[in-house]
């Protein structure tokens, strides 16, 4: 009857409003004309899709039209894959009371790329993960078997042990970051924060992975600048764009931490004079587990630390953003922004 519609329409209405922006949902009623229909759901059928539009006028589709009919023959449920214009999408629709149906469309495109990379991504971790292992083991053999008596070379195995731990250490952080971001706990605490004594602690921290490459890391930052941050988790994200510059510049390179205040924002810049970053990889270099260009692949790596720093500076309120000519020696710099505390 007329109240089972109108608690149908509500219930929908709910679902349209809390439904993520990756799924496009629609109502459809006894005759497959469109009722409702989210954002979602209108960008991926276009303007053509409106209120009291059919459903094969909005899709093109005579299979979507064909699963809607059996579906709502049988008053059951159905999932399916189906393609729209070539792209591929997950489908799933629902027969509710009064002859309506839900349809509910996950584009699988992106769905499979996420996929693909979470396993390129685990396969990534095993091995990244059993090399530094590998070498520590040999190194400790070494050590262990008295093979190094000259307390100079005991010396240089245990640096390169200690190298072998760092790795495996900035490997467990940005995991240990990742999963604290996906299940919701890195909750942001903003107080006022130095920015000198934030680029400080972060050089300081990193510094000694700097000397082994004879690397120098030089901090200019006006006095008296304060912000508005999460010193754990926004020197976590500093340390991660500072531990990227280290990594991929070259011995003898240099690296360098600026602040400064312009306009409403403090900005932080963190400069290398290493190979650079390709044009077209600098829209993605924040995305999780990508590795960028030939240049920069020869480099270890889980392709989460930027991901994680862009999660970081963006729930401060602030921006983070790459520029880089892409040439070897020309280098790269990232930047920050966050909020002043005055």
């Amino acid at each position: 009857g007329r109240r089972a519609v109108r608690h149908v329409r509500a219930m929908l209405h709910a679902a349209v409003c809390i439904a993520a922006q990756i799924d496009g949902v629609l109502m459809l009623d006894g005759l497959g004309k469109i009722m409702r229909l989210n954002a979602a759901a209108q960008e991926i059928f276009g303007s053509v899709a409106r209120p009291g539009e059919s459903l094969m006028t909005a899709s093109r589709s005579a299979e979507l039209d064909e699963l809607v009919s059996d579906t709502r023959d049988r008053h059951g449920e159905l999932e399916a894959q189906i393609g729209l214009a070539g792209v591929p999408f997950r489908v799933r629709i629902r027969a509710a009371e009064g002859d309506i149906v839900i349809v509910v469309l996950r584009e699988m495109s992106e769905l499979q790329r996420l996929g693909r990379a979470r396993r390129d991504f685990i396969a990534n971790i095993s091995h990244e993960l059993r090399t530094p292992l590998t070498s520590v083991r040999l190194l400790v053999e070494s050590l262990l078997s008295g093979v190094a008596r000259d307390p100079d070379e005991v010396r240089g195995l245990l640096e390169k042990i200690n190298t072998e731990v760092n790795a495996l250490e900035q490997m467990s952080q940005e995991l240990l970051d990742l999963a604290q971001i996906e299940s919701g706990q890195a909750v942001v605490k903003l107080v006022p924060v130095s920015v000198r004594e934030l680029m400080q602690a972060t050089a300081s921290r990193l510094q000694p992975q700097a000397e082994r490459k004879h690397q120098e890391l030089a901090i200019h930052v006006v006095d008296g600048l304060e912000a508005l941050a999460d010193l754990d988790q926004i020197s976590r994200a500093l340390g991660n764009l500072v531990h990227n510059a280290i990594k991929f510049t070259p011995e003898r390179g240099s690296i360098r931490l600026a602040a400064r205040r312009q306009g409403g924002d403090i900005v932080i810049a963190v400069s290398d004079n290493g190979p650079g970053i390709a044009a077209a990889d600098q829209p993605r270099v924040f995305e999780r587990f990508f590795r960028g260009d030939r240049a920069r692949l020869r480099q270890s790596g889980t392709g989460l630390g930027l991901a994680i720093a862009k999660h970081v500076v963006e729930a401060h309120g602030g921006k983070i953003w790459v520029e880089s000519e892409g040439i070897p020696g020309r280098g790269t710099t990232f930047f920050v922004t966050l909020l002043p505390s005055n």
